[in-house]
This record gives C-alpha cells, sequence and structure tokens, in this order.
C-alpha cells in the first residue's frame, strides 16, 4: 500500500514556520518512503479564510521546494460531502439530533492508539463526552471535516503538531462509527521559543514569508 500523507493548513493567516515545519516533516517522509505528499487548503472559516492567504501559503511551500503530488483539494468544496456522511452517521444511530445540530454518540470505553512519536495515548470515552461534528446550519466541525476527507484521500499516515492530541481521540470515534481503519498518527512537538514557550511574534519573525522577505536562504529556514 502505498503511503499518503497530507498537509493541511487554513487559509487564516500567514505560513507558520511551525505549520512549515509540520508540511516539511510530512514530504521528506513521503519522499522517503516513495509515498505521496498531498495539500488540502482547510477554508471551512469563510469569515477569516482569504484567497490571499492561500496564496501566501502555496508561494511559501514553494519556496521551500515542498512540491506535492496530486491536485489541490480545498476542503470548503466538500461540503456536500460531509453532510451526507452525517447524515449517514445520523441514520445509523451513531449520532443524535441536538437542537438542530447533529452530536456523535461516544461509547463510554478506552480510546487508545500507538503513537509514532509518543508511543501509546489513552482517553476513556466517558471524558471525551458527545460531541456536535454539524452544526445546526449544516456547517460541519473540524473534527469531522478533517475525518471525511483524509478518508476521501486514502490518507494512512497524520503526522502533525501535539497540539492536536486532543483532537485525536474525537476522530478516532468518528472513525469507529464509520467503520473505517485508522491511520498511522504521528504528534511532533511544538516549536518553543527560548523562554521555553510557544513560538510567536513576540520571540521574531515566525512567518515563512519574513524569511523570503529578508532574503534569508531557504535551506537556513528549512534547518530552523
Amino acid at each position: 500500500m502505498t503511503t499518503r500523507v497530507r498537509f493541511a493548513p487554513s487559509p487564516t493567516g500567514y505560513l507558520h514556520v511551525g505549520g512549515a515545519r509540520t508540511a516539511l516533516f510530512n514530504w521528506l517522509y513521503a519522499r522517503h518512503v516513495g509515498g505521496k505528499f498531498l495539500l488540502r487548503i482547510e477554508d471551512t472559516d469563510k469569515e477569516r479564510s482569504s484567497e490571499e492567504h492561500t496564496r501566501v501559503i502555496l508561494d511559501g511551500l514553494t519556496w521551500l521546494g515542498l512540491d506535492w503530488d496530486e491536485e489541490l483539494v480545498f476542503q470548503g468544496a466538500r461540503l456536500a460531502r460531509h453532510q451526507e456522511v452525517a447524515d449517514r452517521l445520523l441514520d445509523a444511530g451513531n449520532a443524535y439530533l441536538d437542537g438542530g445540530a447533529i452530536r456523535l454518540r461516544v461509547p463510554a470505553e478506552e480510546i487508545a492508539w500507538d503513537d509514532a512519536v509518543h508511543g501509546r495515548i489513552s482517553f476513556r470515552g466517558e471524558d471525551i463526552k458527545d460531541f456536535v461534528v454539524m452544526r445546526s446550519d449544516r456547517t460541519p466541525l473540524y473534527n469531522l471535516a478533517v475525518v471525511v476527507d483524509d478518508l476521501d484521500m486514502g490518507i494512512t499516515h497524520v503526522l502533525r503538531g501535539d497540539d492536536h492530541i486532543s483532537n485525536t481521540p474525537k476522530q478516532i470515534a468518528l472513525y469507529r462509527a464509520m467503520g473505517a481503519p485508522l491511520p498511522v498518527f504521528a504528534h511532533v512537538p511544538m516549536i518553543n521559543g527560548p523562554d521555553g514557550k510557544k513560538l510567536s511574534k513576540r520571540h521574531g519573525a515566525t512567518a515563512v514569508g519574513d524569511y523570503q522577505h529578508m532574503g534569508g536562504a531557504r535551506a537556513a529556514t528549512r534547518r530552523s
């Protein structure tokens, strides 16, 4: 089976060096194992997403030398598919209506996975609780859209920052409800500043575009 990984930024701002590093990890892994590196733009936040931010992200990835193997996927164009899956979960009894929204039933059982970075990680289903997957206005929540898109794109390995660990048990609950196999999950540490806190603008240049405009070497940025 061909390894398929993805980078899925939201076009609500610049391409952060942390996001660029995640993209690089995915790209390097795909190239190392002879797999496919895919790109998905998660533009479901219509108020904050913009074509300009999308262009900046794509320009930054291109500047870093990260090429993708298949057609660019826009999550916002897949609304009908997200709605279809939510309705199927509802019809199957794996979800229920709650004030017009659709909420997933989370069984009171262990939700665990063998993370490729952290090892065994386990949550209790009763701690996750039932969660909304589709709003009353028929727009999807993050976890539903991500799982549906990853399944449809054939993603086999999900490599991302460890700030997503809290999302993973919800996504596993969705995979189980859909009767779908899990991908391999790998959560890498965040990039911190000298003070040990998450890298932000107060630490200096944090956008790939900053290095582009300063004339920084691409190789140096890829090593940062």
